[in-house]
């Protein structure tokens, strides 16, 4: 057996197909698989951070609480939020035809499996927003510094828009993330 198949651990060798070894294996995957899961929930909650931020950003200072419409009407102008980028794309891709390939081909196939995405999850599950409809939720954002820290005291609603023929209906169904909270107080 070649000396390159051999683990060291402790200064001492050992065998590949040992139960140290596979001991050593199990335990690196592990780790990785936890790195791996908190990396996801990570980007998870810094996405839903973004969004919160925006619709903090869109609304008025006059405002007390919106209307259903009103807040559809807001989710739709979130999906369009990347729509000037795209037509900047499409505009410097239209100057250089001699390029075989287009130029930010990757950020406007980014941009559009995020559209999508975003789209699909408000027809189907339910999008999640700030709950914009009471007043003490609206006055909760207001006061929210943008942290994710403090993300779980806003109160958080998913609306969902389904599309069809016979009736349209809307959906608004409030979330409880006390339970969620990223870095556990309670414990």
């Amino acid at each position: 057996m070649s000396k390159d198949k051999k683990l060291k651990t402790g200064g001492k060798d050992i065998h590949p197909n040992s139960r140290k070894a596979k001991q050593i294996s199990r335990l690196e995957c592990h780790a990785g698989r936890v790195v791996k899961k908190r990396q996801n929930t990570k980007a998870k909650y810094n996405n839903l951070c973004e969004r919160i931020q925006w619709f903090k950003d869109q609304l008025n200072s006059d405002q007390s609480h919106l209307s259903k419409q009103e807040i559809h009407e807001l989710i739709e102008r979130y999906l369009q939020r990347f729509q000037d980028e795209l037509e900047q794309i499409d505009l410097k891709n239209q100057i250089g035809q001699r390029q075989k390939t287009p130029q930010y081909a990757s950020r406007k196939a980014l941009i559009d499996s995020t559209i999508t995405s975003e789209r699909h999850e408000y027809e189907t599950n339910g999008f999640e927003v700030p709950n914009l409809f009471h007043p003490d939720a609206v006055k909760e954002l207001r006061n929210w510094d943008g942290s994710v820290r403090f993300m779980p005291r806003l109160k958080l609603c998913l609306v969902k828009h389904s599309n069809s023929v016979s009736n349209k209906t809307d959906q608004i169904v409030d979330i409880d993330h006390e339970s969620e909270s990223m870095d556990n107080d309670n414990e």
